[in-house]
């Protein structure tokens, strides 16, 4: 492998790295697994990161894969930010924001920047990319698209893809192609293409054709595999590729370069908490409230907030609530006008909604705590990352979209599922985009646990589905979750998966494991001995 790093070096302007302790510091991402990769590469440049691919579809051709994966902040806890071979990070160069035409309201930026630098540079202008509201700051825009990050301020702006304008986009052979949507005739020109361009526009337009009844039945809200395929081509015969690497998980190829939509967003939101001391009273409430057209609506089971009181963090509107009776669901609702009135207007909204509900405790924001119940939606971290070293959570089990209809019947069975268990699944999620997670703890140096994090995997698998639902309304499937939700859909999207698959990555160099079923016995020798969470505490959340 040194010699690979040392051709490598001497035909990037970026570093190569071969480091027995890099590579073990980045054989992990957010998730439960570790995988040890052979180099570690930090590019300058769409050049370098052309070079790379070129390399490694080179040795592929010879029958020597050097698998590429690339890797932003590595917040991901799928296993897609960690793989053998290279791993390509992002972050240390192609970090750059380029430009922003408050015109077109357009921002141009590569993969690596992080949400929190774009967010503050957007805001000087009053504007953000909603879409990344909620997320990590630290996280990384290129690490957002390839996950298709929804949260919780998508049920009123759209998901992240609605706020890609275009893509500049490394293909597996190292070719550079620009995604944008363009005319039918466009379209023909693009398929006589000699090349791998001209391959993928031919091989997507035919599978478009070939499965035509099959993207007919596709969720909308479903990130599984490459549902976004049914999002490409239009009625009128246009075309666009951009939504086919949103979620790809850097399966299809690297993105290297984008321009983002901004939108004008308030900087201020008033928030409301309701304490309730029924859950099936809180369930039946969230249609109601979600026709107030809030910015944010988010529900959480109690047993959330008593985790974080015994861990010493108290919020004073769920303090008081529990002084009057024994909660059992927290919703939080804001509202982000730009006007003062209409979002007070909205809070008002609320207020007569449930003033006289006995079993509802209702709190706004004062001058006191004006941070408390905005605070309360990050939560979940007291659950995530305990005291007690050796034990967590892991948001693997979050992401997955249940239909109002479906909620209560699906929260029944989680119960079930927990007692049969023996563990405890807490519920959270966005409401308006119908989104949750859940949220049990394990000890990764136990056996057992190991077992019976799979074993859950399998188990909410199946019940979301028999629910109606989709196990990923956001983020990936991952090295973690494909077998268990292939195992659920029909074979002729499965077929479909791997067809598009086969035309972008046909020699399997970009991050093979991804988006593919791996064996119980694989994942079972790649759980980590202990669930760290240490190279994140630089940043807190």
């Amino acid at each position: 492998m040194n010699k690979v790093a040392a051709y490598l070096r001497g035909h990037i302007s970026g570093e190569v790295v071969t480091r027995d302790d890099v590579r073990a510091a980045l054989a992990s991402d957010a998730g439960v697994l570790s995988i040890k990769p052979e180099l570690v590469v930090y590019p300058r440049t769409t050049n370098d990161i052309r070079k790379i691919a070129r390399f490694s579809w080179q040795l592929a051709e010879k029958g020597h894969v050097l698998p590429l994966t690339v890797r932003g902040a590595g917040t991901d806890s799928t296993g897609a930010a960690i793989g053998k071979g290279a791993v390509v990070v992002t972050t240390a160069h192609m970090n750059k924001v380029f430009e922003y035409d408050s015109k077109q309201r357009r921002i141009r930026l590569q993969p690596g920047a992080s949400i929190e630098a774009v967010q503050a540079a957007l805001a000087l202008s009053g504007m953000a990319i909603p879409a990344l509201e909620g997320s990590r700051g630290y996280g990384t825009v290129g690490g957002a698209i390839a996950s298709a990050v929804t949260g919780p301020l998508a049920g009123k702006y759209g998901a992240i893809e609605s706020s890609i304008d275009q893509l500049e986009v490394v293909l597996a052979n190292g070719d550079v192609i620009q995604t944008g949507r363009i005319a039918k005739r466009e379209l023909n020109r693009k398929k006589g293409l000699q090349g791998m361009e001209g391959d993928i526009y031919r091989g997507i337009d035919g599978i478009i054709d070939e499965y035509g009844d099959t993207l007919g039945k596709l969720a909308a809200n479903d990130a599984t595999g490459y549902n976004t395929i049914a999002d490409v081509k239009r009625k009128d015969g246009s075309f666009n590729l951009t939504p086919l690497f949103v979620g790809s998980q850097g399966t299809l190829g690297i993105i290297s370069e984008m321009i983002l939509k901004a939108d004008f967003k308030g900087s201020k939101t008033d928030y409301a908490a309701l304490v309730f001391a029924n859950s099936n009273t809180a369930r039946d409430a969230l249609d109601n409230l979600a026709m107030l057209k809030p910015a944010v609506l988010e529900y959480f089971d109690a047993e959330l907030f008593e985790v974080a009181a015994k861990a010493g963090k108290t919020y004073k509107f769920y303090s008081e609530a529990s002084e009057k009776a024994m909660a059992q669901s927290v919703v939080i609702i804001g509202f982000d006008e730009f006007n003062a009135r209409h979002r007070t207007k909205g809070i008002k909204r609320v207020k007569k909604m449930f003033e006289k509900s006995e079993d509802v405790h209702l709190a706004f924001e004062d001058s006191k705590t004006p941070d408390d119940i905005a605070a309360a939606i990050d939560v979940v971290h007291y659950t995530l990352q305990p005291d007690q070293n050796g034990v967590a959570a892991n948001s693997i089990f979050s992401g997955f979209h249940i239909p109002t209809a479906q909620l209560e019947k699906f929260t029944e069975a989680i119960e079930e599922l927990a007692i049969h268990e023996h563990t405890s699944l807490p519920l959270a999620g966005h409401v308006i985009t119908n989104t949750y997670g859940v949220y049990p703890s394990f000890a990764l140096s136990k056996v057992a646990d190991k077992q019976k994090l799979l074993k859950l995997v399998d188990a909410l698998t199946k019940l979301v589905y028999a629910h109606g639902g989709t196990m990923l309304a956001e983020g990936g499937e991952g090295r973690m979750k494909a077998r268990s939700i292939y195992a659920e859909l029909d074979e002729k999207v499965v077929e479909m998966y791997t067809a598009v698959r086969k035309v972008c990555d046909p020699l399997g160099t970009l991050n093979p494991g991804v988006k593919q079923v791996n064996d119980v016995r694989t994942l079972a020798s790649q759980l980590q001995d202990t669930h760290a969470t240490a190279d994140f505490a630089r940043f807190g959340l």
